[in-house]
């Protein structure tokens, strides 16, 4: 096995290499003076099973084609090619919410094919059932039970919430794990585009450390919402955990306004000024185990 890091990996190439115990390279990345990309690979590949560890974190674009580049390299020298994406992008798009828009989603996945990838690796995806369009085998890290393990030694009477109705059975999961009620919240959006909340649903919010359980934090809009709700209500404190922290167009300075106290997070995304969780252990034993299946002919 050969684990390929891209620049995009956050670490966790580097980490997962030493959990497995197999040889390791990172990709050399420059640009030509026009500003197109230029991949070189390392040395050391030997044959076998090559590993991409990448994430296609901001820059979205820029990070998924490096990943591209580097599928396609290996695609007629090796036997399998597997990609680990911690985050992944485009996946939020995966139905036409207006007519005539592109199915972002399956655009990657398909890409990912192409150039020859054959088993997908990734990290809490916003929605498992989109990996259904990919042509390969796949395989999800769930970060949730470390992400609680996190929360669960830093609050002190939690509360978890759901920002929305989306995301309850995140929440679910995550109060049970860390033994604790839920609660959730139903918004409405009137015709100028502004959104306000209309209900909760269970839960008492006094003196309680209120943390709102998402999958992604982009922007922090949904937060500042959520925890300005929740101080109105009578919470002690507001934090905000999400397994992927991409925390986009000034969501720090927002969530700080809204006296957001804490953010929890994994480390798919490298974020500044949040508490994150490793999670490298649980993506070396999904490769280990998917392989594995992969040799014994069961995938």
């Amino acid at each position: 096995m050969f684990i390929l890091g891209g620049s995009a990996s956050n670490g966790l190439d580097a980490s997962v290499a030493r959990l497995l115990n197999a040889k390791f390279g990172r990709v050399s990345v420059t640009n030509f003076p026009d500003g197109e990309m230029k991949v070189r690979m390392p040395d050391g590949y030997d044959g076998g099973d090559v590993v991409i560890v990448q994430s296609t974190y901001p820059p979205q674009d820029r990070n998924l084609f490096e990943l591209i580049l580097m599928a396609d390299y290996f695609r007629e020298v090796e036997r399998s090619i597997t990609a680990v994406v911690p985050y992944l992008g485009y996946a939020r798009q995966d139905k036409s919410f207006i007519a005539g828009e592109a199915v972002s989603i399956n655009t990657v996945l398909n890409m990912m094919a192409k150039a020859g990838v054959k088993n997908l690796i990734t990290v809490n995806p916003h929605k498992i059932d989109s990996l259904k369009h990919f042509d390969g085998g796949v395989a999800v890290v769930n970060a949730v039970h470390s992400l609680t393990g996190l929360v669960k030694t830093e609050l002190k009477k939690p509360l978890v919430m759901a920002p929305d109705i989306g995301g309850l059975e995140l929440a679910k999961k995550a109060a049970s794990e860390i033994g604790c009620e839920y609660t959730y919240i139903e918004k409405k959006r009137d015709n100028s585009g502004n959104v306000s909340i209309v209900k909760t649903h269970g839960g008492d919010f006094e003196g309680k450390d209120v943390v709102i359980f998402d999958d992604i934090i982009s922007t922090g809009g949904t937060i500042d919402l959520a925890a300005r709700f929740a101080y109105g209500e009578g919470a002690k404190t507001v934090s905000a955990a999400a397994v992927h922290l991409v925390m986009a167009q000034g969501a720090h300075e927002r969530m700080a306004k809204a006296k957001v106290t804490r953010i929890f997070g994994t480390n798919t995304i490298p974020c500044a000024g949040a508490q994150v969780i490793d999670i490298s252990a649980e993506i070396a034993s999904s490769v280990e185990e998917l392989l594995k299946g992969l040799h014994q002919g069961k995938l």
